[in-house]
């Protein structure tokens, strides 16, 4: 009889839904692969594999979990599902319960495969994690006879009828109850920060609080259609020009995301203002972040992973589905919340000057020490641990 445990992810990305769901489940995959679990990944297309495939050669280059130059086909087995569509999930039905309930043998093979492939793993029961914004009720309850069921939530839109439940919102404790009792139908809950799947690169470091802050992070995420960077160093410009020793010892290292159309602009700048350094096409965020003192930063991923380092921030937000997690996160005492760039760019702008500011007056040495004990709290770095752990013991169950 097989002893190893497979897991299947199902997930996907492209331009429509970025790559976010792939990046946590290639961390998940690599949590869960540490614990001897096979895992095999469930595309719809082939801009998902290709994504997959393109963020894994960049991760090969800097994560401390892939000891040896391996590929993504000889790390994990990845199905793209010939019937499958990212945005209506039920159509891949048939295909995905019969891969589920198909016989099993032997030892896993971790190779790029197509559904009709004999997949060699083990006596154990699947389990299957969904990540997508697209699952319904009809089809998670359609799957459950066949696989146990975990699914990763970011939404609350309905009472998900699995086995696991994962939301790793920060969630206030007065609120932790309510959530709860929303989710009658899921066996087990996994809600919190504290399950935030990061990559190992953000996993056991952590900053030192300086007296001094010489280094500040901006980082927009991939695109910037708010021209948030240009603002912010047109305001840097004139502060500059007011007491030029503000920043006489202070470099400001600007992250240029792939979808940012301010580029040739933001180089024009860079070239007039010597504290001024621009990143692009960054491998190692890890690195690059536990090289500042403090971080500007657009909410959503990047503020679990600046808790994760202990990096005090403030955060902003130019999206609507990114005001909750920013409030959240503020009402922890973790980061500061500047305000929506959409609404108040000015009254945004200002905060964030008037904290940096500080930093010269001597005044903000404390509150990033407790800042940091906050975001401390709220996310370690282990949440993919946690997760795997706990799809491992479904497996067993």
């Amino acid at each position: 009889m097989g002893t190893h445990q497979l897991i299947y992810l199902r997930t996907d990305g492209n331009k429509n839904i970025a790559s976010g769901h792939l990046t946590r489940c290639l961390s998940l995959a690599l949590a869960c692969r540490q614990l001897g679990m096979d895992v095999h990944f469930l595309v719809s297309d082939e801009e998902s594999l290709s994504l997959l495939q393109s963020i894994w050669e960049s991760w090969a280059k800097t994560e401390e979990k892939i000891r040896e130059p391996f590929t993504l086909q000889t790390a994990f087995a990845v199905t793209k599902l010939k019937t499958a569509s990212y945005d209506c999930l039920e159509k891949e039905l048939p295909e995905l319960t019969a891969l589920l309930s198909a016989p099993v043998c032997g030892a896993f093979s971790s190779a790029i495969s197509s559904s009709e492939n004999d997949i060699c793993v083990t006596n154990k029961r699947p389990v299957l994690l969904i990540d997508s914004y697209y699952v319904t009720e009809a089809y998670l309850s359609a799957l459950k006879p066949f696989a146990a069921i975990a699914y990763l939530d970011d939404l609350r839109l309905f009472d998900y009828p699995v086995d696991l439940l994962v939301n790793y919102d920060v969630i206030p404790k007065s609120e932790l109850p309510a959530c709860r009792t929303a989710c009658q139908n899921a066996g087990r809950l996994l809600l919190g920060a504290a399950y935030t799947p990061l990559r190992s690169q953000f996993q056991g470091k952590q900053i030192t609080i300086k007296k001094h802050v010489g280094n500040i992070l901006i980082t927009t995420g991939g695109s910037d259609p708010y021209h948030f960077c240009l603002s912010f160093i047109h305001k840097l410009k004139i502060l500059n020009s007011e007491n030029p020793r503000i920043f006489s010892d202070t470099v400001f290292h600007i992250i240029i995301g792939k979808l940012n159309d301010d580029k040739d602009a933001l180089y024009m700048r860079a070239r007039e203002l010597p504290f001024l350094k621009l990143h692009e096409n960054v491998s190692d965020m890890a690195a690059l972040m536990l090289g500042c003192d403090f971080a500007v930063s657009a909410a959503g991923t990047t503020l679990y992973e600046l808790c994760a380092l202990g990096v005090p921030s403030v955060s902003f937000t130019m999206a609507d589905n990114q005001t909750a997690s920013a409030k959240a996160f503020a009402d922890a005492g973790a980061i500061p919340f500047a305000g929506d760039i959409r609404e108040n760019p000015d009254e945004v702008l200002a905060m964030i000057l008037g904290l940096i500011k500080d930093f010269h007056d001597g005044n903000s040495y404390h509150q990033r020490k407790s800042a940091q004990t906050a975001m401390r709290r709220l996310v370690d770095g282990s949440g993919a641990l946690r997760i795997a752990q706990a799809l491992k013991a479904l497996s067993e169950g």
